[in-house]
């Protein structure tokens, strides 16, 4: 069985814009099931990378004649083949050895394309696959799905772990894991969607698939930690108290964490900065690790306890003042135990020199003549670490092994260091020594504690790297839980306990950690490169988000808010005439779910429609506008729909504009004066009626949309109606979705309404469907989610689509 990976993403961006299998309509002119590859966000000039080591085996350098345009393929071990398509620009030759991560060239559009982007197909040479529906793919292709999800954080969450049943279509199941659809699912005892709800597992949460579904669940594992109410695990027990002969430090720790049980106490898992005097301001001594049993020496003093700590329970340097606030009388003196080997540096790498390049005098290692390659494992293959600079030391770490000799070398003696370190083979320690202890940072200053995200470091003994990204530090092992801060990309931290679930606990320098939080980035333009802040958090696969559109009135009943209660919407749409207090309570009610604001006018008067110019839009609404943003709050996930289905004659068209291209020069001038009046905000083209013209009613609305082209391409996205019902199928729905996604491929989407909104289904079953059309936008990565048609409305003709009194909101919620 081959062992080949990837080991690096392709492009600047971690983001799929097409998944492999998917629109088999576009493909079936090729011979293929679908899509033969995925697409991934590449603005044009960006980089290309190779996912793996391997071997250039051709360059297309015709930006025509060939579907894939200008083009790379890199052959891999065990008959792997990667090709990266539709570049600008080769930078690789014919038979160029490439390491992973090397550059191949930059992005573009060339060959049969439709926007700038990065096409990668991946092959295995005499091979052949066959999907999970049973289709065999011709050509040798492979989905490249499994080997790209490692990148995104897809690993076997830690346990320990809860059983029980997860709603299928909230989940996406690749092997023996899957993954949480944004907005979370309901875990449940049963396979039933009246089974014992056991607890709600956040979006984005790596599982563990146990088995086959039953009926409309599968059977999983969730880590404990994942759960938004994890059981309470037990008091920790304090160890025996050191013996009196024992060093020992004396200092303050801070009472929250520490248990304490009679005058001994057990360290958080955190640890503690063992601080000089009780206060948060007072000199730091050192820290003491996570488990570790301290002896309470007195009575507390506001925040802090006074405690004994033990001199090796201390990870790091060990700094005793003077002035060390005592509550009683020091110890006697105690012996000091015998010397042990010197630590390596805080900053050193364990890596594995080739022996005949170094020169070793007791502990010190020097490298040799042009630097010595730092591996891995002591192989000549082994994992490169850096190049260990000529004539710079490092610290003998045990025993050699065949022609390499384990040595820890510090940052500053390496070059090239990977983004992301590989494990290292742990060296046999020197006759007569105990094992070395690996390299822990030196707090400089103090540490704040939080939570890692386990697959975006990498850990080596009692220290962690943040990876190429960088993490954001979390107050709990959760994807949902709180932001403490930022830890830029490979910058040290202190590993102080043992995973859990997919999170491990540690501690950074308060002067490496920056204040600056990232909140849910959405990449709006995917043509031109976004902000230069990439979000750290990986994308997750679900991603489109389930909500619902609030009333079609003003106001917004203590029913409705309660409907949106029982859905656990994670997108709302509100229009900016809606009553304040209402949309803060929802807002305060659904702290993460993202957010639609349209901008509301009525275009309607009396025996026709007002000629309204862009400037009165903008005097007419942007304070409503204003006032709405204000009570959803700020850091929120807002993007502005300017103006609702402009191809019909009651929202403006034969007034202000005649057809596609002239609403889109009356758009334009909106979204101008609008970008004016709120910098910074993202505004999204409106949803059209779909539909075929109706003569004095409304205009096609594929005509209209092409017609006004330019407005669509100005926008941050793409507002989308869609709608069906038992004699038009949402099947039918789908299409129209994918008939603009095809139009405008990489243009984020929002389907701003969507419903069956005709009799003749019942409750039940439209409640069905509405997860059964969420399951579907899932497979469509530029959508960001959905808002059903409507919460609630006084208009007859909105009967069928109405959702409070309904019980809908309950049925949805249940998933």
């Amino acid at each position: 069985m081959s062992d080949f990976k990837f080991e690096a993403w392709p492009t600047e961006f971690r983001q799929i814009n097409q998944y492999f299998g998917q629109n088999p309509q576009n493909y079936a002119q090729f011979g293929l099931p679908g899509h033969e590859g995925l697409d991934l966000m590449a603005p044009t000039g960006s980089r290309i990378f190779a996912v793996a080591p391997g071997t250039v085996r051709v360059v297309n350098t015709s930006p025509t004649g060939h579907n894939y345009g200008i083009h790379v393929r890199v052959d891999h071990k065990d008959g792997w083949q990667t090709i990266y398509a539709h570049m600008q620009r080769a930078n690789v030759r014919v038979g160029q050895p490439v390491k992973a991560g090397d550059q191949l060239g930059l992005a573009d559009n060339t060959g049969n394309s439709f926007g700038s982007h990065l096409h990668l197909t991946l092959k295995r040479q005499n091979s052949s696959y066959t999907d999970n529906s049973g289709t065999k793919w011709p050509y040798n292709i492979y989905d490249p799905t499994p080997f790209l999800l490692p990148l995104l954080g897809w690993q076997r969450p830690a346990g320990p772990y809860t059983d029980g049943y997860a709603y299928t279509n909230g989940i996406i199941v690749v092997g023996d894991l899957a993954q949480v659809n944004s907005g979370g699912i309901n875990l449940r005892k049963n396979p039933s969607i009246v089974g014992q709800l056991i607890d709600l597992v956040p979006g984005g949460t790596i599982i563990i698939v146990t088995g086959p579904a039953k009926g409309q669940y599968t059977p999983v594992q969730v880590a404990n930690v994942s759960l938004s109410n994890p059981p309470v695990p037990p008091a920790p027990t304090p160890g025996p108290p050191p013996p009196a002969t024992e060093h020992q430090v004396d200092g303050w720790a801070f009472t929250n964490y520490i248990t304490r049980s009679g005058n001994q106490a057990v360290v958080g898992q955190y640890g503690i900065n063992l601080r000089a005097a009780p206060q948060r301001t007072a000199t730091n001594i050192g820290l003491v690790k996570g488990g570790s049993t301290v002896t309470v020496t007195g009575s507390s003093q506001g925040e802090y306890t006074p405690v004994r700590a033990r001199r090796i329970d201390f990870s790091g340097p060990i700094n005793i003042p003077d002035d060390v606030t005592q509550p009683t009388p020091p110890p006697a003196p105690q012996p000091t135990p015998d010397p042990q080997p010197s630590p390596p540096p805080a900053d050193a790498i364990l890596g594995w020199a080739y022996t005949n390049n170094l020169t070793i005098n007791g502990r010190t290692v020097t490298s040799g003549r042009f630097g010595t390659n730092l591996r891995a494992a002591p192989v000549r293959g082994g994992s490169k670490l850096g190049l260990f600079v000529e004539g710079a030391t490092g610290t003998l770490a045990g025993q050699n092994s065949g022609e390499y000799t384990p040595v820890y070398v510090s940052r500053s003696s390496l070059r090239n260091i990977p983004a992301t370190l590989p494990p290292v083979t742990q060296p046999t320690p020197l006759p007569g020594d105990t094992p070395a202890p690996p390299p822990t940072p030196q707090p400089t200053a103090d540490t704040t504690p939080g939570w890692a995200f386990t697959a975006a470091i990498t850990v080596s003994g009692n220290t962690a790297v943040a990876g190429q990204y960088g993490i954001n530090l979390r107050n709990a092992p959760r994807r949902d839980a709180k932001k403490v801060g930022f830890v830029p990309g490979n910058a040290s931290m202190i590993v102080t306990g043992a995973a859990q679930g997919e999170y491990t606990p540690v501690r950074v320098d308060d002067n490496i950690l920056q204040d600056k939080v990232t909140g849910p980035v959405v990449v709006i333009d995917t043509i031109s490169p976004p902000d230069n802040v990439q979000n750290p958090e990986p994308p997750i696969l679900g991603s489109a988000s389930i909500g619902l559109h609030a009333s079609a009135d003003p106001g917004i009943s203590q029913a409705e808010i309660d409907e949106f209660a029982d859905m656990r919407p994670g997108m709302i749409k509100v229009l900016s005439f809606h009553e304040p207090t209402a949309v803060q309570k929802l807002s305060q009610a659904h702290p993460r779910a993202r957010w639609v604001v349209r901008a509301f006018l009525d275009f309607r008067s009396q025996g026709g429609v007002r000629t309204i110019s862009p400037g009165q839009f903008l005097n007419d609404t942007i304070n409503d506008v204003k006032r709405t943003l204000n009570m959803i709050g700020s850091g929120k996930d807002v993007v502005i729909e300017l103006h609702n289905e402009p191809n019909l004659v009651p929202e403006g068209l034969t007034g202000a504009w005649s057809d596609g291209a002239s609403f889109a020069q009356w758009w334009l001038e909106v979204l101008r004066l609008y970008k004016q009046a709120l910098p910074g905000s993202k505004f999204i083209y409106p949803g059209l009626s779909p539909g075929a013209a109706v003569s004095g009613i409304k205009q096609d609305h594929i005509q209209f949309v092409e017609a006004s082209r330019a407005a669509v391409e100005a926008a941050d996205g793409l507002g989308i109606h869609t709608y069906w019902s038992n004699v038009y199928p949402m099947s039918r729905a789908l299409d129209v979705l994918d008939d603009y996604i095809s139009r405008f491929r990489y243009k984020p989407i929002w389907i701003t309404e969507a419903s069956n909104n005709k009799a003749g289904t019942p409750v039940y079953r439209k409640a069905q469907q509405y997860l059964d059309f969420w399951r579907e936008i899932q497979k469509r990565p530029t959508v960001q989610g959905v808002t059903y048609f409507v919460a609630s409305a006084s208009d007859p003709n909105f009967k069928e689509e109405v959702w409070v009194g309904r019980d809908i909101g309950k049925r949805v919620g249940r998933r």
